[in-house]
């Protein structure tokens, strides 16, 4: 097991897909290939995810922390592009988004206790008095947990066979179907859904909802690196707007899993251990995070989603 440095939420890992990659010109829009309709370039890139998360589980030449963060990774860029694909027929056409799904889920416990250390660890770096002991407390039995998640190895078998089925229904999709409709939709469908929790949240804060719009930000994010031509909704600016946003959500969300573990698992930190100061203590972060959450969120999701469905009118028109 390896010190535990830096975020396990990053990594040198370019979460940019490899067929999504920055040209020549130095342009992050999808190309597709010479004489590729993007149907066609849509289930490449599909394949492409699929393939690579399967080619890490085998790599010896990565740690396998690195190797199962990237297959989590590229199975969270296969869930979005399943989602434009939902009504195209293929061998798993009702269960290809759970399938994804489950699978990452299969490799989240020690990803999981990584992320919980790591934030500990922060709360520890910023703690004056009392709270350095109780946060101290904390670091260390969660140090204690994040090893043993590490010593139980993950169902890599299952993995990879859950990993073969999703290849095999990319495989079955047919090349020529509505690429650009299906791929607006999508992307409407999920602005539609942020938007609706960034106003949510405006008015008053859940968790839940902070939740779901960290996964639709992601979402968004990775539906915009798919459009191959310049529309208003997906420039490269908003691309990396939407990546800040969806990294502020992620701690946000860590946090708050942290507090919630803490409050309810005694074997964590007990009340007379200082827990109260090192729940203040993540709380006064969320609050933070949150406000930048919706500082940003104003500027990406401030437009009417009528107004940010007009400007992929172009982009219906591709096959």
């Amino acid at each position: 097991m390896t010190a535990l440095e830096d975020d396990p939420r990053s990594s040198s890992y370019d979460d940019t897909p490899l067929e999504i990659a920055p040209n020549a010109s130095g342009k992050s829009r999808f190309d597709l290939l010479p004489g590729e309709t993007l149907a066609q370039g849509l289930k490449r890139v599909l394949l492409g995810e699929i393939v690579s998360a399967r080619d890490a589980l085998t790599d010896r030449t990565i740690a396998p922390e690195e190797a199962i963060h990237r297959v989590r990774r590229r199975l969270k860029r296969v869930r979005s592009i399943f989602f434009v694909l939902d009504e195209v027929p293929g061998a798993n056409r009702e269960n290809r988004t759970i399938l994804a799904r489950d699978t990452a889920r299969l490799l989240a416990t020690a990803r999981d206790a990584d992320v919980a250390t790591f934030e500990a660890r922060r709360i520890l770096a910023r703690a004056e008095g009392r709270d350095v002991a109780a946060a101290g407390l904390l670091v260390e039995r969660l140090e204690i947990e994040r090893a043993v998640a590490h010593r139980t190895l993950p169902p890599l078998d299952e993995v990879a066979s859950r990993l073969r089925a999703s290849e095999a229904d990319a495989r079955s999709l047919p090349n020529r179907f509505e690429a650009g409709r299906l791929l607006a939709d999508a992307l409407i469908a999920s602005y539609r859904r942020g938007r609706r929790d960034w106003r949510e949240l405006t008015d008053g804060f859940t968790v839940e909802t902070l939740h779901d719009w960290r996964k639709r930000v992601k979402q968004r994010r990775h539906l915009s690196a798919l459009v191959p031509i310049e529309t208003e909704l997906t420039t490269h600016a908003l691309q990396r707007d939407l990546e800040d946003l969806g990294e502020i959500l992620g701690e946000e969300h860590d946090l708050a899993v942290l507090q919630q573990r803490i409050e309810t698992d005694e074997r964590l930190l007990r009340p007379r251990e200082g827990r109260a100061g090192v729940v203040d203590l993540i709380a006064g972060r969320r609050r933070k995070f949150t406000k930048k959450a919706l500082e940003l969120g104003e500027e990406l999701y401030g437009s009417r989603t009528r107004v940010a469905a007009a400007a992929l009118d172009e982009l219906r028109e591709l096959w």
